[in-house]
Order: C-alpha cells, then sequence, then structure tokens
C-alpha cells in the first residue's frame, strides 16, 4: 500500500504505540494485577511486557517478508481470498471490542468522578464526536496530534512525584511468598493494558525508515510502556496497603484524591481525570483508524468518512443501551483475551510458518534493509 498521506517516520511511530496502549487500562490495571501478583504485581507486568516484546519481533520480520502490506493484505495472500476475509472481520469485531470497552470505561468513570448528573448520552458524545473527527483522518495526521498528547503522559508520571513522600518501602516486601502460577495470573490480567502494540501489524507498511530504525522505534515504545506500567504499579503498592489495593477500583485517582501539593492544592484526582480522558481519545481513534483500514481492504474504499460513521453510531448506541453489569463486564474482558491470544499472536505467528512453508515473500516489491 502505498499513501503519501499516510506515511510517517520511526520518530512518529513511537508516539503512535504508545499512546495507542497507554489510556484504557492505566488506572485500573494496577488493582486488577494486585489481586492475583500481589507485591510481586511489578513482575507480572514485566513479563507481560517480555511477551509483547517478543510478538512485535515477530510483527517485525512478518513485514521484513511482506514490507508493502498489512496483516489484513497478508491475510488475503496467505490464507486465501474467502478465509482471509473471514480473518479480517474478525480482527474487526476485536478491535470494535475494545473500542466498545474504551467507551464504556470512560463514560463510567466520568460519570463517577466529575459529571455525576450528566446524562450518559451526554458524556459519550463528546467521545462520539471526535471519533467521527479524527478516526476518518489519514495516519500522518492522528500521529500528530499523538505527539502532542504525549507530553501528558510526563507530565502525569512528574505528578506522581508528589506522592513519594508518603510511600511505605515495606509494602513492597515480601515477594517470595508469591507464587510463580499467581504471577503468571497477574500478568494475564495486565495484557488488556498492553493492547495496542500489535497496531504495528497494520502501520508497519506506512512507516518510512530503514528495518534497524523500526526495531529501535517499536522496541523503545514498548520499553516505555513496560517502565510507565511499572513505575504506576510500584507507586500504587507503596501508597497503599495490601488491603486497600485489593479494594480500590482505581487506585491512581484514589491516590491523587489522597495528597496535597504543598500543602494547599488538593483534589488533584479532577486534574487527573481531565488529562486521562484524552489519552482514552487517543486510543480511541487509534482503534477506529485500525478498522477503517480493515474496511478499506475488504471493500475497496479510499476514503474513510462513511465506515468511520458507521462505527461511531454503533459504539454509540451499543454503550449506550447494552445493560452493564459486573458479569458483563468479566465476560468482555475475558472474551477480549482470548482475542487478543489468537489475532495478536496465533495468526501472525501462523501467517510466517505459512510463509516458509509455502516460500511466499514479497520478492519484487523489495524489503527494508
Amino acid at each position: 500500500m502505498e499513501n503519501n498521506k499516510e506515511n510517517i517516520s520511526c520518530f512518529q511511530m513511537f508516539f503512535f504505540i504508545v499512546l495507542a496502549t497507554i489510556g484504557e487500562g492505566i488506572l485500573s490495571f494496577p488493582n486488577l494485577v494486585f489481586k492475583d501478583a500481589r507485591q510481586a504485581s511489578w513482575i507480572s507486568i514485566l513479563i507481560t511486557g517480555s511477551i509483547a516484546i517478543f510478538l512485535a519481533l515477530t510483527y517485525l520480520y512478518l513485514h521484513r517478508r511482506f514490507p508493502r502490506k498489512t496483516i489484513y493484505e497478508i491475510c488475503i495472500v496467505m490464507f486465501g481470498k474467502w478465509v482471509g476475509r473471514l480473518i479480517i472481520v474478525g480482527y474487526l469485531i476485536y478491535f470494535f471490542l475494545i473500542c466498545m470497552s474504551i467507551n464504556r470505561i470512560y463514560m463510567e468513570t466520568i460519570k463517577n468522578w466529575i459529571l455525576t448528573s450528566t446524562p450518559a448520552s451526554v458524556i459519550l458524545f463528546l467521545m462520539f464526536m471526535l471519533g467521527i473527527y479524527l478516526g476518518k483522518e489519514n495516519l500522518r495526521m492522528i500521529t500528530r496530534f499523538f505527539q502532542l498528547c504525549f507530553w501528558i503522559i510526563i507530565f502525569l508520571m512528574l505528578m506522581n512525584l508528589g506522592s513519594f513522600p508518603y510511600l511505605h518501602w515495606k509494602y513492597l516486601f515480601p515477594v517470595n511468598e508469591v507464587s510463580f502460577p499467581d504471577i503468571l495470573k497477574g500478568s494475564r490480567r495486565s495484557i488488556p493494558s498492553f493492547l495496542g502494540f500489535d497496531s504495528l501489524l497494520i502501520i508497519l507498511p506506512f512507516v518510512k525508515g530503514t528495518m534497524k530504525s523500526k526495531v529501535k522505534s517499536s522496541m523503545f515504545s514498548i520499553v516505555f510502556i513496560i517502565f510507565t506500567y511499572i513505575y504506576v504499579m510500584l507507586t500504587c503498592i507503596l501508597f497503599f496497603s495490601s488491603k486497600e489495593l485489593i479494594l480500590i477500583p482505581q487506585p491512581i485517582l484514589y491516590l491523587f484524591k489522597s495528597i496535597t501539593f504543598f500543602g494547599v492544592i488538593e483534589r488533584l484526582d479532577l486534574i487527573i481525570v481531565s488529562l486521562w480522558i484524552v489519552m482514552m481519545m487517543t486510543s480511541y481513534v487509534s482503534y477506529i483508524y485500525l478498522i477503517n483500514m480493515g474496511f478499506c481492504t475488504l471493500f475497496h474504499l479510499k476514503k474513510r468518512t462513511i465506515p468511520t460513521i458507521i462505527i461511531t453510531v454503533l459504539v454509540y448506541f451499543l454503550v449506550l443501551f447494552i445493560p452493564v453489569s459486573r458479569e458483563s463486564i468479566v465476560t468482555q474482558f475475558k472474551l477480549i483475551t482470548i482475542l487478543s491470544f489468537i489475532f495478536s499472536s496465533v495468526i501472525p505467528l501462523l501467517a510466517i510458518i505459512l510463509s516458509f512453508l509455502f516460500h511466499r515473500k514479497d520478492m519484487n516489491e523489495g524489503e527494508p534493509q
């Protein structure tokens, strides 16, 4: 696929991967991971991050064999026209469910922390409008917006330094009492928080640069994500006791609600939520873009306006009218985890294996060096 408006640099790819990944689960993942892994939660995140690095390397290798094709086009080449199209539909459903999850988390968090009396339809309308406005744009335009939003993450990490005087280092121990199976359970719970790096499967053909530069940018982005999550996880472990952290659904917000800067600045949680909204929007827009690329491949479309409207309208009404219960949230979490295993791991690895078995490779299109 060749479109100059889609092309971005390796430097810009870093921002896309980071902003597509960080956002959806950063408020709640410390609580989810800690329930199983306890003081060893940071090890669980490290394990999940290591798996993400391995998968990213497989994506890069697949890209080396098919340097001008997205995973959608590779599926059609490797699995045949009909099976390939079914797999593309599977990817679209997978990304669509993540879009729904992002909107649901956004709606519930805003309603609980800031706009308690505002109707859910009004709260969701903000995400709906941004999805239409940015979702139809090209990759270069979206990535430039992400470059601006990246500094919010840096700002939040710097604000987190204000909690250091309140940290209790004894809460980090004992680590050796946590069994390895529990650490793996915690790692499984952290999987949804890492979803977003698999966008490499779609955006790599549009990244200009040598193969070496792409590898460096991909690895640096995932390492940055791992560092951010471990930093947040350790802060929550050291600030809250074990009994508190298990019960608190969104530890980061409660942390900033509890502390006071310079003895006068309070309720920092409201500032955090306001900034977090922007990160949620970047994740949402990135997945709309990924779905749009799938629609374009399936139906040979050149413009993304109609697919974007369809996606955002469906997400808006489904999130608004489908009843929310604890059971439905757990079911959706499990479904996304299973689908992530299939579409982020199995399909790319299977495509690599088949490309070897049938000696399929883009010989005429050249390889990135």
